[in-house]
């Protein structure tokens, strides 16, 4: 029995993991390969693009999704309304940003990105159109089902964006982005049926608004930091220096933002079942963190390693990137115990304390962007990231101790064991790339790299017994 728990619970992961490492290996190689079509201008109108979308969808964000997955209780009619909450916000952000695209523009003193923030307007309205059923899906931990609604809009995208950039340049990167989002909506309805009904119910959204009105001032708040880096960044130093900025932080982020994605998914809906169990958060939680840190640490000594080969992979037009990426690779790992002490609170219905979060790290970014730009240029604004996710890992660390106790000490041995791994996987990828030049070079030493890594993992495994075999039934019980 207990192996036909365990197999049926390892299959829901695989499908987890199968739709973000597919969904993250095709933006990556995507990015590449745009990287090496396009110049970095290209990539900085499109950040500035991106930034103007995504500062207005985050001010008008009310966590309608997370807000319907936290609940046990949520109603057929509180689904329809924040299905239409969605659209009807996507709706009025499309139509600002069309009005506004030429004063955005003005403001990162690129006037042509003002055509190109209208086209991606559309974007959001796509994504609000998608099937409410997600909720659902996300809650019951459904992987499966999701991974065949996002992995295809990711081919969608990559296969656009590749086919049409060598005529059309910039605008590869909107059409790609379109046509993705379409793919994703359309084959929503069909895995996570749900007949969209109008609604606009104040008795049903009020509970969501509840809980989603400090997701909305979290995702401000983390906006502030984002949106004036890259303002900074773009007005001091311009839109190609904003484009080699913006391939740094896709690339260095990447790694984090795909795992954070995988636990996130399990973590939240898990942490909302267990807000009565504390041994069993406990449990939980110290596994995702040694698991987290057992992937993450070594990648990001890889990707430290290898960032100077990257950029030379890439060309001579992006020259510069590697010492931005190797201090956003640092910003990582600090970054690690917050993506996850995020879900746990947001599942224990204490969103204020993650918007909190957030306030630490953005104050403390925005305190030090200005000289550090100043001292440091494009690098600079890599060590605002670094600081201010430095403290707000104090008040993570702290937290966490007060809420789990116990926790972290007993985590010790699994990150000595992570950093033993990333050690030995860096120090392999530079002998490598010491004799390899170029893109094989590269390639070599990331696979050496990576089997190091995994092979001290393993005996790792082996000898501190991580009991994967317990969180995998535990979890199973709670799909069920």
């Amino acid at each position: 029995m207990n192996q036909a728990v365990s197999g049926a619970a390892a299959q829901a992961l695989r499908w987890r993991m199968l739709q973000l490492a597919g969904v993250q290996l095709i933006y990556f190689v995507r990015l590449l390969i745009l990287a090496r079509l396009l110049a970095p201008e290209a990539f900085g109108l499109l950040a500035i693009a991106s930034i103007a979308v995504s500062v207005l969808m985050r001010l008008s964000d009310f966590g309608m999704i997370p807000a319907l997955v936290q609940r046990r209780d949520a109603t057929p009619a509180q689904h329809d309304a924040a299905w239409t909450v969605g659209l009807v916000r996507a709706f009025v952000v499309a139509l600002t940003l069309v009005l506004l695209a030429p004063l955005v523009a003005r403001l990162f003193g690129e006037p042509a990105a003002a055509p190109i923030i209208q086209a991606l307007a559309l974007r959001p309205l796509i994504d609000a159109s998608v099937s409410i059923g997600i909720a659902k899906l996300t809650r019951e931990l459904r992987f499966r089902e999701l991974a065949l609604i996002y992995v295809p809009g990711a081919v969608a995208d990559i296969v656009t964006a590749v086919a049409s950039a060598p005529y059309i340049g910039v605008w590869a990167l909107v059409a790609g982005a379109l046509a993705g989002s379409a793919v994703a909506a359309g084959i929503s309805y069909l895995l996570a049926p749900h007949r969209p009904r109008f609604l606009l119910d104040w008795t049903a959204i009020a509970p969501l608004i509840h809980f989603g009105r400090w997701v909305l001032m979290a995702s401000i708040v983390a906006l502030a930091g984002t949106f004036a880096t890259q303002l900074a960044v773009s007005r001091s130093l311009g839109a190609a220096a904003l484009g080699l900025y913006f391939l740094a932080l896709k690339v260095a982020f990447l790694p984090i933002e795909a795992a954070s994605s995988v636990v996130g998914a399990v973590a939240f809906p898990m942490f909302a079942r267990l807000r009565d169990d504390a041994p069993g958060t406990a449990r939980a939680f110290a596994t995702l963190l040694a698991g987290l840190c057992l992937l993450l640490v070594p990648a990001y000594a890889l990707l430290y390693a290898v960032a100077p080969g990257l950029e030379q992979a890439l060309g001579e037009r992006w020259v510069g990137t590697a010492p931005v990426i190797r201090i956003l690779s640092i910003a990582g790992v600090t970054a690690i115990l917050g993506e996850l002490l995020v879900p746990l609170l947001m599942g224990r219905g204490r969103a204020d304390r993650t918007f909190t979060l957030e306030v630490v790290q953005t104050g403390v970014l925005l305190a030090v962007l200005v000289p550090a730009l100043a001292l440091f240029a494009l690098q600079g604004a890599a060590l605002s990231w670094l600081i201010g996710n430095s403290a707000a890992l104090v008040v993570a660390i702290l937290w966490t101790r007060r809420m789990l106790d116990g926790v972290l000490a007993a985590a010790g041995r699994r990150l000595a064991t992570a950093a033993v791994a990333a050690a030995a996987g860096a120090g392999i990828a530079m002998a490598v790339m010491d004799r390899v030049d170029g893109l094989i070079g590269l390639v070599i030493a990331s696979f050496a790299a990576m089997a190091a890594a995994a092979a001290l993992m393993w005996v790792s495994n082996r000898l501190f017994e991580l009991r994967l075999e317990e969180f995998k039934v535990l979890l199973f019980r709670l799909r069920t």
